[in-house]
């Protein structure tokens, strides 16, 4: 090495050091900044490119890859980066910028640093929202990352993706120990929902051993099973003549004739345990509290018993509690109870007095939900129950509005009705007052300026990219609108300029006769819409509209 430089003049030691030096230190200091990612590293939207070009310091720098896929390289213009290795992006740009650069030298990287791949997480974890994902990062990284809470089902993640199918993955290795399999890499704007694990079964009351456990795949679960197997058998006091189940969607607990099952045979009593039912083993003159609270419990008092006393007893609430729909068990009768309006408004009139033998059934809280659909990163129903933010704006902003997201006419579909709100102009002019406070069941719609909706008795409904060229025709015939599937009036809905809804009558009866199909005019942002063949009930072409938003989510047939 040594006779090599000697025989090196000081201009060609200096030229290797210029050439060699800025490559050595992208190689030393990237460490700083990111960690290297594996050469089959994809690039994606919200990357940030570390960019170096010799000689050329207005090119070098950090490129964040935008919505489109695509980095704005000066003298280049946009260039299309998203989905290549590192290595392509290089080859790509040396390509480009050889037409304006002889021979340049580039070399790219990942600015971990700068780079902004989130992904929200949703569902029964500790940490929801966003989170920033490193390069190579996989599903079950966020899944962790989130911490799933202890009634988590890891075996059913959900993983959307937009313009894709969904995707279920089952992680439920990183509690059972099990090998998992190839992992999935997440992509920026990936939302992953983790479900409630709703297989499990709880035996309460006078049994050896109280608890909960999760219903074996594929095999069934009896009455006396799960009172042998989970509770290890009845205790010294209980009441073997009766018991109740208690079963979510049903008004009453079902009482269980164990003297009957036990002693007489009766197999119709030996009941088989469904997902989420609590079996309660009671002590006579016993009173028991089950349902959505922290630690369901059975205790015996000789005096009556206030309901506050019982709730204490039991733990307290928990945020899946629904007080307003409590209920108490007694003498095979069912007696609402308000718990929302004792415990939140102090209402005494509501601590009713629980008496020996009362069941207190404080159910779950159903959820307040809205839906979110159309242009945005972030579609799907969205609980506001335990929030105070239901402003549509806020809402709206907070689920990405896309680049072609269409902002002055936003549309809200509640019950029969239907509103157009320009969230633009009170964005920009800061005046509230033409906000929008969402409510339970409403349906929001961000229209894309470049789709068009065809919903309702389809063949194929769906969001179809706007094409000026095609005619109503051309619409229907590609949404396979046919003589089998529904009537043939249907509705074309449009929101215009001013912000005003216009519906036009869409009468496709006289084609069956040679006819023509009526002269309607498609443009983009419109909503067609053809109801069922026999509709149960008379409703209002919105609510038909609100149905049908929701059942595109349902399907995943939102693009």
């Amino acid at each position: 090495m040594q006779n090599t430089l000697q025989k090196l003049t000081r201009l060609e030691i200096a030229l290797a050091l210029t050439v060699l030096a800025p490559a050595w230190l992208l190689t030393c200091c990237l460490p700083a900044h990111a960690d290297a990612p594996a050469a089959d590293y994809t690039v994606q939207q919200g990357d940030a490119l570390l960019i170096y070009i010799f000689d050329e310091e207005a090119l070098t720098g950090t490129y964040l890859v935008g919505a489109a896929g695509t980095i704005p390289m000066p003298m280049v213009g946009q260039v299309a980066v998203a989905g290549k290795t590192l290595a392509e992006v290089r080859d790509l740009l040396r390509k480009q910028l050889g037409e304006i650069i002889r021979d340049p030298f580039v070399t790219v990287a990942i600015d971990e640093a700068a780079s902004a791949r989130k992904v929200f997480v949703s569902g029964y974890v500790e940490n929801t929202g966003a989170a920033l994902m490193r390069p190579g990062s996989n599903v079950r990284d966020a899944v962790v990352m989130a911490e799933p809470q202890g009634r988590a089902d890891l075996s059913k993640v959900r993983l959307s993706r937009r313009g894709e199918q969904s995707l279920e993955i089952d992680l439920s290795g990183l509690r059972e120990a099990r090998v998992l399999g190839a992992p999935v890499p997440v992509q920026y704007g990936d939302v992953i929902y983790v479900p409630r694990l709703d297989n499990i079964i709880s035996v309460l009351g006078e049994v050896k051993q109280p608890g909960s456990a999760t219903l074996p795949t594929g095999e069934r679960l009896t009455v006396l099973e799960a009172i042998a197997k989970v509770g290890e058998g009845f205790a010294a006091e209980a009441d073997t003549n009766t018991a109740l189940l208690l079963r979510k969607g049903l008004d009453q607990p079902i009482r269980i004739d164990l003297r009957a099952l036990i002693k007489d045979g009766d197999v119709l009593q030996n009941y088989e345990l469904q997902g989420g039912d609590v079996l309660l083993v009671q002590r006579a003159n016993e009173i028991a509290v089950v349902g959505q609270v922290n630690s369901p419990t059975t205790f015996y008092s000789a005096e009556p018993v206030k309901v506050t006393e019982a709730i204490i007893r039991a733990g307290g609430f928990n945020e899946t509690s629904g007080l307003a729909q409590a209920k108490i068990f007694r003498d095979g009768e069912y007696i609402p109870v308000d718990l929302e309006s004792l415990w939140k408004e102090g209402d005494m009139s509501k601590n009713i007095a629980l008496q020996a033998g009362d069941t207190l059934i404080v159910p779950e809280k159903e959820p307040e939900e809205i839906v979110l659909l159309g242009a945005l990163t972030r579609v799907g129903p969205v609980n506001i129950a335990d929030t105070h933010n239901t402003s549509l704006l806020k809402i709206v902003l907070m689920a990405g509005p896309t680049e072609k997201a269409n902002l002055r006419k936003v549309q809200v579909y509640r019950g029969g009705e239907q509103m157009t709100v320009n969230l633009k102009k009170i964005e920009e002019e800061g005046d509230m007052s033409g906000d929008v406070q969402l409510q339970p069941g409403d349906v929001v719609i961000v229209n894309d300026a470049e789709k068009v909706y065809l919903l309702g008795a389809f063949g194929r409904p769906g969001v179809y990219p706007y094409d000026p060229e095609l005619s109503l025709f051309d619409y229907l015939s590609t949404a396979a609108l046919g003589t089998g599937f529904g009537h043939s009036v249907g509705s074309l809905v449009r929101v215009k300029e001013d912000g005003e809804t216009e519906v036009t009558k869409i009468d496709m009866s006289k084609i069956k006769e040679g006819q023509l199909p009526p002269d309607v005019t498609v443009q983009a942002g419109d909503i067609i819409y053809f109801p069922p063949v026999r509709p149960r009930e008379r409703k209002t072409v919105w609510e038909y509209i609100r149905e049908n938003l929701w059942l595109l989510q349902v399907f995943d047939i939102w693009k």
